[in-house]
């Protein structure tokens, strides 16, 4: 016998010590007491316990101590060395990992019934080396061939579609990958068993399965699924099924074909994976007549520990050290009434009754929504389960929605979000947008819920005085068009008054106003609102998405029309108003100037002569001219640029997000949970 670990052996050499310091203070703390208090006074002084307690007590410490030092040293004898070889064969498994082995044909999916048959594979071959390639859009080696199979039983249970991170069946690549892996064992005779559903969206599984053939390797394929099959499942959409890239839902079939060829080629057997079929006999028939080889593996010492016949002891020892080195005293009074009243103190009643769900959704139903907002909150920041706490969110949203208290409503849809169940996210989606909308609406009808539009009011001056802005808002307030309809007519009313007000509003160079700020969060919340809707999926979502559209598409056309008339308003000056140019004056017929005559207003002239100065600059003698300037280019030759160039009037900043408010794509909806890394191959199932 020897100590694996005999360092901790030197722990003993502390127990000397520890028995030197036990004998050596108290006999100085004697001589200390009895150089300070005189003879006569010991006797009341002094009160000398029993030593007998203390010396026990430190004996069984040391022998704790000793016990311990010997548990850790780890006291072992050599058993010898065992060395395991037993004749086998070397099978691989090959596991379908597409996303099509997920379709429910069989029940409860084809990848776990691919699982159980695996498991029962392992324990019919149990002399036999057993390893695991996994495949999808590419393969991958789980577990190498090995002789211990619980080592593969717990790779199998672990993976699923989500191992491998490129989408697809790629067959060949699986069976490429497993052909190159028992020839690499040395052997020639090999098992291949292929659990699929024989979906071969890549590959060239002939030319394999020749090259497998004139290895020695003989595959048996099994097929999953069903002749009719199922859709393809997926739970990040909301009625839980895959769709392609066109966006069409996909039906997954069992395809036989490949199997049976690639079995018939190798000199294999096909079989199809149903309630009725003993798969593993049919494996272990076709197996037995390989030709076995003798698997070592390891050589192992084996080791007898012998550390618990010290550690019990020393357990006990420390146990007995400590209860025979305490002294037992009865409860003081003081501390008597202190533990009464400790135990007598009565609690404080809560003020506050806890709400239960019943009390919640009764509230909700009778449409007390204040309460019921105030007590779906509580449920949902109380409640440990998160499922029952976002569904707890959507309930609250809810009830705030109905009350017109859009922030907690946006907060409460938000928070739903969050949850990994789809229709719950669903439902979050379609009332974040209900009420991203509201707020656009309340923002636009100066706070009013949708459909309400605000009364119509006296614009005039009560007074009587001019308005300064006047002309601008005639221009700008438009009546509606004929071809508008339903309540359409009053939104572009409302609209067109709306950015009146803010458009009217002063500000400094350089900054933007808060009209401006208002109008651009307008934007954003239905534009938002038309994302969530169409994340959503869900009818009345459909309907509430096209609404916001229409409004959008009014909203548009109602800004353009804004921007024509205002630019129209800044660049025509009012009668009387301005300095008259040199050959015109005012708006009638002006004099002539030196060597020309002007007529009309600013932009407007007509000159004849060798000359004519004005704001059209110079031109050759009898040519007309409108615009501002005869040297301008054409706008037709700015191309692209002309589009891009600031208004009048209009600020950098400002001219940056007009641009990007005009070429904003406003049909894209929300994005889908997850994060997509590369674009999805054409068949990602």
């Amino acid at each position: 016998m020897h100590f694996a670990q005999p360092y901790w052996l030197l722990l003993i050499l502390l127990v000397p010590a520890l028995v030197t310091l036990a004998v050596v203070i108290p006999r100085v703390r004697r001589k200390q007491w009895t150089a300070f208090v005189a003879p006569r006074l010991r006797s009341r002084l002094l009160l000398r316990g029993n030593p007998v307690p203390r010396w026990v007590s430190l004996a069984f410490a040391q022998l704790s101590l000793i016990g311990l030092a010997v548990t850790l040293a780890r006291p072992q004898s050599d058993a010898g060395i065992q060395s395991e070889a037993v004749l086998g064969r070397n099978i691989l498994i090959a596991l379908d990992l597409s996303r099509s082995m997920k379709t429910p044909d069989l029940k409860p999916d084809r990848l776990t019934q691919a699982k159980a048959l695996s498991y029962e594979l392992l324990d019919a071959l149990p002399d036999d080396r057993i390893g695991l390639v996994g495949f999808a859009g590419s393969p991958y080696l789980f577990a190498p061939l090995t002789v211990d199979h619980s080592a593969v039983r717990e790779m199998i249970s672990q993976v699923d579609i989500d191992w491998i991170p490129t989408g697809g069946s790629n067959l060949a690549g699986g069976l490429e990958m497993a052909i190159d892996t028992l020839k690499k064992t040395g052997t020639r005779q090999n098992a291949l068993i292929l659990l699929t559903d024989g979906e071969e969206h890549i590959g060239r599984i002939g030319d394999l399965a020749a090259d497998a053939k004139a290895a020695g390797i003989q595959i048996i394929t099994i097929g999953f699924g069903t002749a009719a099959g199922d859709y393809v499942p997926d739970d990040s959409h909301s009625d839980g099924l895959f769709r392609d890239r066109q966006g069409e839902r996909v039906i997954s079939h069992l395809e036989p074909g490949p199997l049976k060829r690639v079995a018939s080629v190798t000199g294999g057997r096909f079989a199809v994976a149903t309630s009725g079929s003993d798969i593993p006999s049919m494996v272990t028939q076709a197996v037995k007549d390989l030709d076995q080889v003798e698997l070592k593996s390891r050589r192992t010492r084996l080791m007898i520990d012998y550390f618990q016949w010290a550690l019990l002891p020393s357990i006990l020892c420390l146990m007995v050290a400590v209860f025979s080195g305490t002294r037992w005293r009865g409860l003081g009074h003081a501390t008597a009434l202190l533990t009464l009243a400790l135990v007598w103190t009565p609690h404080r009643v809560e003020a506050i009754t806890p709400i239960s769900y019943q009390q919640a959704r009764s509230a909700l139903q009778e449409g007390r929504l204040e309460e019921a907002k105030d007590a779906f909150g509580l449920l949902a920041d109380e409640n440990p389960d998160a499922h029952q706490s976002f569904s707890f969110r959507l309930a609250q949203g809810t009830a705030a929605y109905r009350s017109g208290d859009w922030s907690t409503a946006r907060h409460a849809f938000s928070e739903a979000l969050r949850s990994d169940d789809s229709q719950i996210r669903a439902a979050a989606h379609h009332g974040l947008g209900n009420t991203l909308f509201e707020i656009g609406w309340a923002r636009l009808s100066g706070g009013l819920p949708y459909p309400e539009l605000p009364q119509e009011s006296d614009t005039e001056d009560p007074s009587g005085a001019s308005n300064g802005f006047k002309k601008l808002s005639d221009a700008i307030i438009d009546p509606p068009k004929d071809d508008a309809k339903g309540d359409l007519i009053g939104f572009e009313k409302m609209a067109k008054e709306r950015l009146s007000e803010w458009m009217s509003e002063e500000t400094e160079p350089g900054e933007t106003s808060a009209g401006s700020l208002l109008f651009h969060e307008l934007l954003s919340d239905w534009i938002d609102s038309m994302k969530h809707h169409g994340a959503s999926g869900l009818d009345d979502s459909e309907h509430n998405r096209d609404l916001t559209l229409t409004y959008l598409e009014k909203l548009e056309e109602i800004l353009k029309q804004v921007e024509d008339n205002a630019q129209q308003i800044q660049a025509l000056p009012m009668p009387g108003e301005g300095e008259p140019q040199e050959g015109q004056e005012g708006e009638g017929d002006g004099e002539p100037s030196e060597d020309g005559e002007g007529k009309g207003k600013a932009g407007d002239s007509e000159g004849h002569g060798d000359s004519q100065e004005a704001e059209g600059g110079d031109q050759p003698d009898g040519e007309e001219q409108e615009g501002p300037g005869g040297d301008q280019e054409d706008e037709s030759d700015q191309g692209q640029d002309g589009k891009n160039q600031p208004k009048p009037g209009e600020t950098d900043k400002q001219a940056a997000e007009r641009i990007l408010r005009e070429n904003a794509d406003l049909q894209k909806g929300a994005l889908s949970p997850g994060r997509a890394r590369f674009r999805p191959p054409e068949k990602d199932w």
